[in-house]
């Protein structure tokens, strides 16, 4: 299953996506972004576009900060995302001009698109479904509902009447405080939108980043904040199958 990549520049940044194909199809295919935590074009991140793409999608990654950036300690890694969290409509237009080029691609069913985002990825994909209506379903894991410093910056005339949305937090998790999931829920159910929220009991922030893979573990940092826990991996991935398999019709390709 080969990796592919997609350059492209938007605002004079230049950019390197990559995306997976199912090893195989005979029409058209649902593709799905994956918007990475703030640590960027992550190995984890692209982990995740080749097991959607063994679900029969096109798993598509994406370069969040250009020239697949991947700060790897924690304090790298804030200063690059918060210019993303100060202006989320510059960040919305980013993710878009992404979404541009996953949907052109060849092989792809653009009428059947999706995006997964973890952490601050969750947030901007949530931006994707209130503006890009084409989207048809949308899931935040462990997805930061709140901008970093817990400010609010909400997108204009807030709206998500579009895609159906899937959102997966823990109940420890200190970025997704229950006043953060009762605000969503309010703007959800006031808009009409068609959701799903998950609460994992117990389950911290970043439940499903394995410990070999957290890259602020790796560089010697030992965050309190994030614990991964293998039970809530697999529960948060079963969930995410069923739902894009539901949103999509049903129309996957399961190779095992």
């Amino acid at each position: 299953m080969s990796i592919n990549e997609v350059a492209y520049e938007h605002a004079g940044v230049s950019y390197k996506d990559c995306f997976v194909y199912p090893n195989s199809f005979s029409k058209p295919a649902p593709i799905v972004l994956v918007i990475p935590d703030y640590h960027g074009f992550t190995s984890y991140a692209q982990a995740e576009a080749r097991w959607l793409s063994e679900m029969g999608f096109v798993g598509y990654c994406v370069d969040i900060y250009g020239d697949q950036a991947m700060p790897k300690s924690s304090e790298d890694a804030a200063k690059k995302v918060m210019p993303l969290f100060n202006n989320r409509v510059d960040t919305l237009a980013r993710t878009s001009a992404a979404f541009e080029q996953a949907s052109s691609l060849e092989g792809v069913d653009s009428t059947r698109s999706g995006v997964i985002g973890f952490s601050s990825g969750g947030l901007f994909a949530l931006d994707m479904a209130r503006r890009i209506q084409s989207i048809r379903a949308v899931a935040s894991i462990w997805g930061v509902a709140l901008p970093w410093e817990l400010k609010p910056a909400p997108m204009i005339e807030s709206n998500v009447d579009g895609a159906s949305l899937l959102l997966i937090h823990g109940t420890k998790d200190v970025f997704n405080p229950m006043e953060s999931n009762m605000n969503i829920i309010q703007e959800l159910d006031e808009a009409g939108t068609d959701y799903q929220l998950i609460l994992l009991g117990g389950k911290k922030h970043a439940f499903s980043l394995k410990t070999e893979d957290n890259l602020e573990v790796i560089g010697g940092e030992e965050p309190q904040a994030l614990l991964y826990d293998e039970i809530a991996d697999k529960r948060a991935h079963h969930y995410v199958e069923h739902f894009f398999s539901e949103a999509f019709e049903g129309e996957l390709n399961h190779e095992s």
